[in-house]
């Protein structure tokens, strides 16, 4: 028979039979597992509505399913209890980075399929936001209850546990300039992939995007560009850098710069870079280039 087990109930609240707060990353618990498959069940009754699972969008997002994601020979038409069946095996029998990539999948389908059919009432197009919560802010929701170590940044399930990295992060890539974007955003993508994670060159765009935005505010480029002569510019046009944060600053960039750093040509893709060093450096400068654009706005 089923066991009681709610987050916030009275056993968990007083202590007596409390629910897991250990942050999952590689090993999911029974409770977890079951979430996350309701998660999607509920997920996929709000997108489609009450629309009958033969219909023309729900047989896409099937076909989709069997033949991208499991990629397995897809019938002419499939039905709901055997698309779910391999779902829910997979989400409660499956290896951790099986049911991110599943879970991944499904959320950046679901989002394409809304601002597809939805348009405006779902993501505004011309302001490039969303008009209320968005799939991925949905998923993230039970994510972060289920005490598990992974977020959607970026549309893509990156290994950041903390809410307030999470947060310095996608406000960095809401920035105005492309550049920034793009380092910030490839950073995210290097440290994300569970297959083949690249720390060494995770660091690096995340530094790249923190001299990007520098090269920006100051204009100065080419061999003149030096972090520390750029914010140096940045004061003397009136920006004012805290000592403390210019210093610490340089101080990180130095450790990206010295004698084996990764940014040096030929040592890029070296063996010594951590997960560690490059969420580290990827929160570190999201939150730099942030307080950048604040303080340069004044």
């Amino acid at each position: 028979m089923p066991k009681v087990s709610k987050r916030g109930g009275f056993s968990d609240r007083n202590k007596i039979k409390p629910e897991n707060t250990e942050i999952q990353l590689k090993n999911f618990d029974k409770r977890t597992r079951t979430q996350l498959q309701n998660m999607i069940s509920q997920l996929y009754k709000a997108v489609y509505m009450d629309i009958y699972y033969g219909n023309e969008f729900i047989q896409d997002f099937f076909v989709y399913v069997i033949g991208t994601i499991y990629s397995e020979p897809v019938n002419s038409k499939l039905k709901y209890d055997d698309v779910f069946e391999v779902i829910n095996n997979t989400i409660q029998e499956d290896d951790y980075d099986d049911v991110l990539t599943l879970i991944e999948a499904i959320t950046q389908y679901w989002d394409m399929y809304l601002r597809d059919t939805k348009e405006y009432q779902y993501y505004d197009d011309y302001n490039k936001r969303y008009q209320g919560e968005s799939v991925y802010e949905a998923v993230n929701t039970i994510l972060q209850r289920e005490y598990i170590g992974y977020r959607f940044v970026d549309e893509q399930l990156t290994p950041i546990s903390d809410e307030i990295e999470v947060e310095e992060i996608n406000q960095a890539l809401e920035n105005p300039y492309s550049p920034v974007y793009e380092h910030l955003s490839k950073a995210n993508k290097l440290i994300a992939d569970r297959n083949a994670p690249d720390y060494e060159n995770s660091i690096k765009e995340s530094i790249s995007a923190v001299e990007a935005l520098c090269e920006i505010l100051t204009s100065i480029t080419g061999k003149e560009a030096s972090l520390g002569k750029m914010l140096k510019k940045l004061e003397e046009n009136g920006v004012k850098i805290h000592s403390g944060l210019k210093a610490a600053f340089n101080s990180l960039y130095g450790y990206t710069s010295d004698a084996n750093g990764i940014r040096h040509a030929g040592n890029i893709g070296g063996p010594s870079s951590t997960f560690e060093e490059a969420k580290f450096m990827l929160v570190s400068c999201s939150a730099f280039v942030n307080y950048l654009l604040a303080v340069s706005a004044n």
